[in-house]
């Protein structure tokens, strides 16, 4: 009997083919994710690390404390060979035409001293040996056009600059974890440029950021360090050379875990509609050898071996969409990592992890898929044999709706209780969880909705439309569990492309309303122009302040601090500024009490709300490993969530965090005169960006639009996919009305009109699913946006214009969907057609 099934199964290719093509795209976005995570996983684990330093000893906090006598003290430690003092100081890159090279490294890190060990290795040229050389990294020197025997020009702390020529371009060796911010933890991070030994300690200064200890022949590092914690103060960074070697490793290993969480949810959500697709498929197989079954049955088949038989058949095909996906995401994984990581060396790694995970994927998939379909078939009376369709049970028809009809219902109520503004954790994840079960009722409920929809959809536009038209519109509307089964795929991707595109239109007026209502439009904004965590310094907030027309200037140091309070603890983004740069540079809107930062803190509505916080409450900020405030909350004010949600009294703060300046806020009598005096006075300065209220919400905008944007790329694979079970869906429908397609052209059907039925057909499929998607992902975004933000529910932006695109793409692909189906159809021979019948 099992013989005999599968021979039906591989007798019929074009169901084979489009099955395991549904099964392939769902294994290649899983496999492809995992191929990039092990990739970038491997390239960083097996970059050149040093093994020359026996123990390291880092400077606490961000300001380097480590002095020549301090590297010559620690020479003398016993089993000590040499003492090297590394300086890091603040340096930006000038390339070609004036422009600001953009770096991984924050600026402040960006510059050191050169040294012959085993920190670099020369590409090019040689070593910087006085004054006006320099040696710069290769890759930051590609970027900016430079290369050996040019100038570079390098701006310094306090605005100044140096012009050098380029001696050399080297590549870096690490000494243990990366850093790209200038943290407090014992790191390293690469040197955009670098200066020989007395040159740098005269432009980036003479303390050092570590010492690094190398030891002698036989040396244990484990002495050498428990020795130099003797000799040196708490909150000093003392670990061997080995130790930092593991840390990077563990880095490595946790960054490629980050990377996979971050890629595998998308992954998961094409499989998600890779089984949709495959049990619609399945579903359609059954439905079509019913009498196949039944005379199995009649024979002597035992229900078990009939649904043994479908298991088999989904398993074989699970390890052929396995294969093909597999391989498939193996090939697109350099492609993933171009666009990923296009600036850096990654070496493509296949693991047998990833080639299990391909084929584990297709086989869990198939199989769960097609496990309904085989219950189904193994249920078959033999004496279908003599019917000519299936009928669906109307007690399986009242429990889908009653189902579906109680997941909305019930996801309505934990929307409804838990919609008010800035509610607590808990009430947004009830939301959420509500906007989830909802949306599952409404996929439950899709049949009914076909049902209800579908025919009085056909009789209106029937009366008025060709014959194509209403063909189409009959054999969707004929069939309402079959078109909501391939609709459901749509469904599902656009849902979430909607979903996240109100997410991402709302956070986008939610930033620009509130950048607008907290940065008055005659305040002028100067930051970084290196971008990420880089920043300004007291210099140029000085220099501002000197300016003619400029009267009022504050500076914002956003940082992320460890919070504790009544309710328990948490992390925060916290912003310490000068309390006068609330009443003039910055306006926020308060809800209550005051601005007064000389008497506490100011907080932001939703995160009061959240951490259940009140006026007059006590909260402790954790500034650093050695700094502590503790504060009363005096005010309460409206603004996103992530933006920096408290403001602290900068006077308050230590002075590493002091001279951090994330963003600074100018104006004065003349707002206008103000903004063009900081320009003039900052013409010569790439490194810091002068602009106004409409630059930070174009900059806000634009930095959750990218994230976004990724987001849609990796759901339109989702869609990619329930596309293709369109047209699975429309062949096997072809297949299904062979004789129906034969009459049609023998009583006078041209092929053109045949052709234009199936395409009809699958516009309406689609459309249908689109349409539904659109329903329920909207609300569903507007769910998000209040739970994630703290907005009400009703405050969340349309997003028309992604609304629009995404079913002029679904018409454009439900139209290319249909070409194979429609042109098999209008090759029907007409009298083998019924004839077969």
């Amino acid at each position: 009997m099992l013989k005999a099934m599968l021979r039906d199964l591989l007798a019929h290719k074009g169901r084979v083919v489009m099955t395991l093509i549904a099964i392939a795209l769902g294994v290649t976005a899983t496999v492809g994710s995992w191929v990039v995570s092990d990739s970038i996983a491997t390239t960083l684990a097996g970059r050149e690390t040093r093994n020359d330093v026996g123990v390291s000893v880092q400077s606490p906090g961000k300001e380097p404390l480590l002095t020549p006598a301090d590297r010559h003290r620690l020479a003398r430690t016993p089993g000590v060979r040499r003492a090297e003092g590394v300086v890091v100081g603040r340096a930006g890159l000038i390339g070609r035409g004036h422009k600001f090279i953009r770096t991984t490294t924050v600026l402040d890190r960006a510059g050191t001293n050169w040294s012959n060990d085993k920190r670099f290795t020369i590409e090019a040229g040689t070593a910087p040996t006085g004054p006006g050389q320099v040696a710069l990294h290769k890759a930051d020197a590609d970027s900016a056009g430079l290369t050996v025997g040019d100038t570079a020009r390098v701006l310094l702390s306090a605005g100044r600059s140096d012009s050098a020529k380029v001696t050399a371009l080297f590549t870096y060796h690490w000494l243990g974890p990366s850093a790209t911010t200038d943290a407090n933890e014992a790191s390293d991070a690469v040197p955009v440029v670098a200066y020989d030994t007395t040159t740098a300690a005269t432009l980036l200064g003479s303390r050092f950021h570590r010492i690094e200890l190398i030891p002698a022949a036989g040396a244990s590092p484990d002495a050498i360090k428990a020795a130099v914690q003797k000799g040196v103060p708490d909150g000093y960074h003392v670990e061997t050379g080995r130790a930092l070697a593991r840390a990077a490793v563990q880095q490595s290993d946790s960054e490629a875990q980050d990377l996979r969480m971050t890629m595998l949810p998308f992954a998961a959500v094409a499989l998600l509609v890779g089984i949709f697709v495959i049990a619609n498929t399945f579903t359609l197989l059954v439905s079509r050898r019913t009498r196949q079954f039944a005379l199995l049955r009649a024979v002597g088949a035992r229900k078990s071996q009939v649904r043994a038989g479908i298991l088999v058949e989904a398993g074989v095909l699970g390890v052929a969409g396995g294969t093909l996906g597999t391989l498939a995401g193996v090939a697109l994984g350099p492609s993933m990592i171009a666009v990923m990581r296009p600036e850096d060396d990654v070496d493509v790694t296949v693991s047998p992890a990833a080639v299990l995970l391909g084929y584990g994927v297709a086989l869990l998939v198939t199989v769960v898929a097609a496990y309904r379909s085989a219950r189904r078939a193994a249920a078959v009376p033999p004496v279908a044999a003599l019917r000519t369709a299936e009928a669906v049970p109307h007690e399986t028809k009242r429990t889908r709706n009653v189902t579906g009809a109680g997941c909305v219902v019930l996801g309505l109520v934990m929307v409804a209780v838990t919609a008010g503004p800035s509610a607590s954790n808990l009430a947004r994840i009830i939301a959420l969880a509500g906007a989830v079960l909802g949306v599952v009722g409404v996929i439950v409920l899709a049949p009914c909705f076909a049902e209800v929809l579908l025919p009085p959809l056909t009789r209106l536009l029937g009366a008025r439309s060709g014959p194509a038209v209403r063909l189409g519109l009959r054999n969707a509307a004929g069939d309402p569990r079959r078109t909501s089964g391939t609709a459901t795929a749509l469904t599902v991707g656009l849902a979430l492309v909607c979903a996240f595109a109100t997410l991402s239109a709302s956070f986008s007026a939610l930033i620009a309303s509130t950048t607008r209502a907290n940065v008055p439009t005659t305040t002028t904004v100067l930051q970084s122009a290196a971008g990420g965590e880089s920043s300004l310094t007291p210099a140029e907030a000085e220099k501002v302040r000197k300016l003619p027309g400029t009267t009022q200037v504050a500076g914002s140091r956003d940082v992320l601090v460890g919070l504790t309070y009544r309710g328990g603890s948490t992390e925060r983004r916290i912003s310490a500024i000068e309390p006068a740069g609330l009443k003039g540079p910055l306006t926020p809107r308060l809800t209550a009490g005051n601005l007064d930062l000389t008497r506490g803190v100011v907080i932001s509505q939703n995160q009061a709300d959240m951490m259940g916080l009140g006026m007059h409450d006590r909260i402790t900020l954790h500034l650093d490993a050695r700094t502590a405030v503790t504060q009363t909350v005096v005010g309460i004010y409206d603004a996103t969530e992530l933006q920096a949600s408290i403001f602290l009294d900068v006077n308050k703060a230590p002075t590493s965090l002091r001279r951090q300046i994330t963003t600074l806020y100018a104006t004065g009598p003349d707002p206008d005169r103000a903004r063009d005096g900081i320009r003039a006075a900052f013409r010569d300065r790439p490194d810091v960006s002068v602009g106004s209220r409409e630059t930070l919400v174009a900059q806000g905008v634009a930095q959750q639009s990218l994230a976004f944007t990724l987001m849609y790329a990796m759901f339109g694979v989702a869609i990619l996919i329930a596309v293709s079970g369109v047209v699975n869906t429309l062949m096997l429908s072809v297949m299904e009305r062979t004789r129906e397609i034969g009459v049609i052209r023998a009583v006078g059907a041209t092929r053109l009109l045949v052709r234009r039925t199936i395409r009809v057909e699958s516009i309406v499929i689609s459309l249908f699913g689109a349409l539904l998607g659109v329903g329920v992902g909207v609300p569903a975004g507007a769910v998000m946006q209040h739970a994630m933000f703290g907005q009400r529910l009703w405050d969340f932006s349309l997003p028309a214009g992604i609304i629009g695109l995404s079913l002029a793409g679904i018409t454009l692909a439900a139209v290319l969907a249909a070409i194979w189906p429609a042109r098999r159809a209008a090759r029907t021979r007409m009298l083998s057609a019924i004839a077969g019948g």
